[in-house]
């Protein structure tokens, strides 16, 4: 069974939509700033200028998080009402990833002993509820979270729940709001840059956390992009760094290889995790280097900071998009890798691309890696 995808689009602090996103991304120039969180400045990605909900939310949907959904909501409002005439409300499914939901909002829920607000709000699963209650769906939703592959998982979930003939169409994609306490736990563990974060380079010392979100309708429906292969594993190496030997990032992406019936020649761009950590960047290169060390690839972290839950889903946003200019110009313009050009000599060399690069583009594979050694790889393509 194929399954394709028939629409999409995002947001985050590169711009509103995904016209904005890309023209930013090819500029290479990053989004993230100083803010202050609390009392101490960081550098994180901020989305500017959200505008409040446009119709009557409940209380229990009133986050940042859903707010940055809302947006897209929005954006997807065509897509999304052809969706609503075609299919039943009953056989429309709703699976965001995420790792917020409303932990800032809670806060003010705590002080004024709001319990079942709380309990709620802060539901991994109150994305997904909030955009199957903003369209009125009548069959399943749920979220995923697991970490930093939670917005490529979905694709995942999706894909199962339409080859199992529960649903007709998936609305999917991650979502992911700057807070207090998501920053404060990644600055605990001393792995923030007081500066733009910089994958692969020598100088490289530390992530930027960003918020964004992108979303995704998947159907059996024939479109010019399809979801070719996926798979995950976890290998439960360690809580917060991946596994150097990269056994299980291998077999992951060779899995996904298997089922696209692809080879690793037919590869034709890679969006890299790219965090910027000593830790992920070691494994990733060695990665690399071992099963694709001439294809072209870069992480779009260092332009956007890194997203978290909905990291794979604005980077399947990427490579879907650079898929359809190709279809459209016969080439397209390669995401460049934003860095100080001074790659670590100790990692092996891998093929990162420059700027106005353009290629022939059928087939693109985006990994994504997160704590607990969890480990997804996703293959769109034509």
């Amino acid at each position: 069974m194929s399954i394709y995808i028939n629409a999409y689009d995002g947001i985050c602090s590169l711009g509103s939509n995904k016209n904005e996103i890309m023209q930013n991304i090819f500029k290479c120039k990053p989004s993230v700033t100083k803010n202050q969180i609390q009392s101490k400045d960081f550098m994180v990605g901020k989305i500017e200028n959200l505008q409040d909900f446009s119709k009557d939310v409940k209380e229990v949907y009133k986050t940042r998080t859903n707010l940055i959904l809302h947006h897209l909501l929005l954006n997807m409002q065509e897509p999304l009402n052809e969706l609503l005439t075609k299919f039943s409300k009953e056989r429309i499914a709703v699976i965001i990833g995420t790792t917020t939901a409303g932990v800032e909002e809670n806060y003010k829920s705590m002080q004024k002993i709001e319990p079942q607000l709380f309990f709620t709000r802060n539901s991994l699963s109150n994305a997904s509820e909030f955009v199957k209650d903003y369209l009125g769906l009548k069959s399943l939703a749920f979220s995923v979270s697991c970490a930093c592959t939670s917005g490529a998982k979905v694709f995942i979930e999706a894909a199962r729940l339409l080859e199992s003939n529960l649903c007709d169409a998936v609305i999917c994609g991650g979502v992911d709001s700057l807070n207090t306490l998501t920053i404060y736990g990644f600055d605990s563990l001393e792995i923030l840059s007081q500066n733009n974060a910089l994958p692969f380079s020598n100088n490289r010392d530390g992530i930027n956390i960003s918020e964004g979100a992108a979303l995704f309708i998947l159907s059996k429906d024939i479109a010019d992009i399809k979801l070719k292969g996926f798979a995950a594993n976890n290998d439960a190496f360690h809580i917060t760094k991946p596994n150097e030997n990269f056994t299980a990032q291998k077999d992951a992406i060779i899995s996904a290889l298997n089922m696209a019936n692809l080879n690793t020649s037919d590869i034709d761009y890679i969006n890299l995790h790219g965090t910027g950590t000593n830790a992920n960047d070691k494994m990733e290169a060695n990665l690399i280097n071992d099963i694709f060390p001439n294809t072209s690839c870069s992480s779009t972290k260092g332009l956007m900071g890194h997203t978290l839950g909905a990291a794979g889903a604005l980077e399947a946003l990427i490579c879907a998009n650079i898929i359809n200019q190709s279809l459209q110009n016969s080439q397209s313009q390669l995401p460049p890798h934003y860095y100080d050009g001074i790659y670590d000599k100790e990692l092996p060399k891998i093929n990162l691309t420059r700027l106005n690069t353009n290629s022939k583009i059928k087939n693109c594979l985006s990994i994504s890696f997160a704590f607990g050694g969890d480990n997804s790889a996703i293959i769109l393509g034509v």
